[in-house]
Formats: C-alpha cells, structure tokens, sequence
C-alpha cells in the first residue's frame, strides 16, 4: 500500500455492524481512515452468491474486506472476487473467539497452526496484487506468552508474504461462550504489541483494544505504527472527525449539513433499489451519541421511517437539532 496514513487509523471490521453502508456512512466523516468490512467467510462469498457492488465500494475507498476460512484455494478464489471488486486490501481473520468460528476452524484457533496460516497468505499473495494483512490476538488461553506470539509472527512474516499485522493486544480464551467476554478479558497488554514492534522493525504493526480517545492513539503512535478501533467508533461516530483533525491534522472544517445531505441521497438512492431503510438508519442512530435528547430522537427516526418516506424532511429536522453541537 503506497499512502504510509492509510496504515495510521483503521476502523475495525465488526460482525453485523461494519456492512457496506455503515462503512458508507464512515467515510463522509473521514476521508483518510481505512475502513474493514465485516467478517466474510469464504463460504458465504463462494456458495451463497454474495455479490459486491464496485460502486458502493469505490465510494467506500480506502476500504479493505475481511475474510474468514482456513482452506487456501477457497482463499485464493476469494481474493480474486474481492481484487476484481475494487478491493484495496485483503484481511484475514486470525482472531475471532467464537464458538461458530472454533467450529469451522477459523479465528483466532488458527493461531495455533501458523505453517497453515502462511499457506493461506502465499495462496493469496500469488493470486492477487493488493495487499494482505492479518488481524490476529496475541495468543489464547492455551498459548498466552510473547515467544509464542512472536514465533507465529516469524513463521507468518516469511517471504514478506504478508508484512502487516493487527494485534488486538488482549489474549483470547476459547472456552468463553460469548465473544463479549473476550472483549473484556484478561487484562490488556499492550508491551507485547509494543515488543513485536521492536522485533520486527520491518512490520507495520498496528494495535487494536481498548483505545477510547485522541490521548490514548498518540501515545500508541510512538510505538507502533498504527492504532484500530472498534466499538468506540460505532458507539460514536462523531469521533471520526476529531481523528481527522488531530491524528490525520486535516485543516477542512467539517461540514454537518454536507454530511447530512449525502446520507439523504444515499438512502433515497439505496431504498430504489430495495435495500430496506432500517438496514441505513440503524448505523446512523448514535450521531445523537450524548446529546440531551439522545434516546428521544433515535424512538422518533424508527418510528419515522416506519410511516414516512420523506428522508430530505427527517434529515433537515436532524440538522437543526445538531447543528450548534457542530459551529
């Protein structure tokens, strides 16, 4: 990847939150982040017909896809589809904890196995022209020590294959039934990812967990070569725009009528062509995140667009709400 800010920030790829239109509605708040879809497994994408549409995702850019799998001609297969889409970065998840993921032997218990895991990079590497990157933990609750964390790396690294890694700096346990819980426990450790960093100065190393604030991504930034966040980011997109300014020191004011507008016409657009509205709006919910009337405006919207069709009326009552939040 050419432009060295698109490895800075990255939103974090989020199961059933970061589809193509939330990631639409990301980056009318921030042209420089690098967006990462949802989690896709390469069954979904070679058995279901899951189609991509190239418009949404150039007007998405700089966005990259996650996949999920652990066979590498299914990979390879995937990331030609992905590559012929307009793809400008191929992710594969080596981190998920889930149940679901266990089950179909992929995740973060691929872990485990990092000789196959280079496999399923080599399979890509060879295929497709466009960077690969591997979002990982930094180990398991069978496997939770910085050797071990740095031999997968080593092994996963080889031949330059893959040179980027995401660590989310906080081991998983695999007999945890919910994902949630690995989101909260064990402790974070962020030396690790820092370690790695001077291990392998070569890498472009990006750490992701429990960063909530601007303080906290540039005190990252001194080590490592970039910072992911997750639900931080969905509980407050707003936050986008301050990452703008001060991570990515962009001079441009934020326009919140512009911003309003373009999602007006991407819904009106998006609902021709028989996307449902809710599957929008929802994403769009929390730009009241802290407002006085937060919980009051996000009942109206539902119970809106339920009767209503007017999307240019809704979003003109939205910014005379929020526009002294904006000066």
């Amino acid at each position: 990847m050419k432009n060295n800010y698109l490895h800075i920030f990255s939103v974090a790829p989020m199961l059933k939150y970061t589809d193509i239109h939330c990631l639409f509605f990301y980056r009318q708040l921030t042209k420089k982040t690098l967006l990462y879809t949802e989690m896709i497994t390469t069954k979904q994408i070679l058995f279901q017909k899951k189609s991509f549409n190239k418009k949404q995702i150039k007007n998405c850019n700089p966005i990259a896809i996650q996949l999920a799998g652990n066979n590498p001609l299914d990979l390879s297969r995937c990331a030609k589809i992905a590559y012929k889409n307009g793809f400008n970065e191929i992710n594969l998840n080596i981190g998920c904890p889930s149940k679901n993921a266990q089950k179909g032997n992929f995740g973060v218990c691929l872990m485990h196995t990092p000789i196959l895991v280079y496999q399923l990079v080599k399979s890509i590497y060879l295929v497709v022209p466009i960077p690969i990157s591997l979002k990982i933990r930094i180990g398991t609750n069978e496997k939770n020590n910085y050797n071990f964390l740095y031999k997968f790396i080593k092994i996963t690294s080889k031949n330059k294959y893959c040179i980027k890694f995401i660590i989310h700096a906080r081991s998983a346990n695999l007999k945890f039934s919910s994902p949630r819980k690995n989101r909260t426990i064990p402790p974070l450790q962020y030396h690790f990812v820092y370690q790695i960093k001077k291990d392998f100065p070569n890498l472009i190393i990006i750490i992701n967990g429990g960063i909530k604030s601007i303080k906290e991504i540039k005190h990252h930034l001194k080590y490592v070569d970039g910072v992911m966040i997750g639900r931080e980011i969905y509980k407050n997109p707003f936050f986008l725009n301050h990452i703008e300014k001060e991570i990515f020191l962009q001079k441009k004011d934020f326009l919140l009528k512009k911003f309003l507008k373009n999602m007006s016409v991407y819904i009106t657009q998006e609902v021709k062509h028989g996307t449902s509205i809710i599957h929008i709006i929802k994403h769009i919910l929390n730009i009241f995140y802290k407002h006085p009337q937060s919980k009051k405006w996000k009942i109206y919207i539902l119970n809106y667009i339920k009767h209503k069709t007017d999307i240019n009326y809704l979003f003109t009552k939205i910014y005379k709400t929020l526009k002294y939040d904006h000066k």
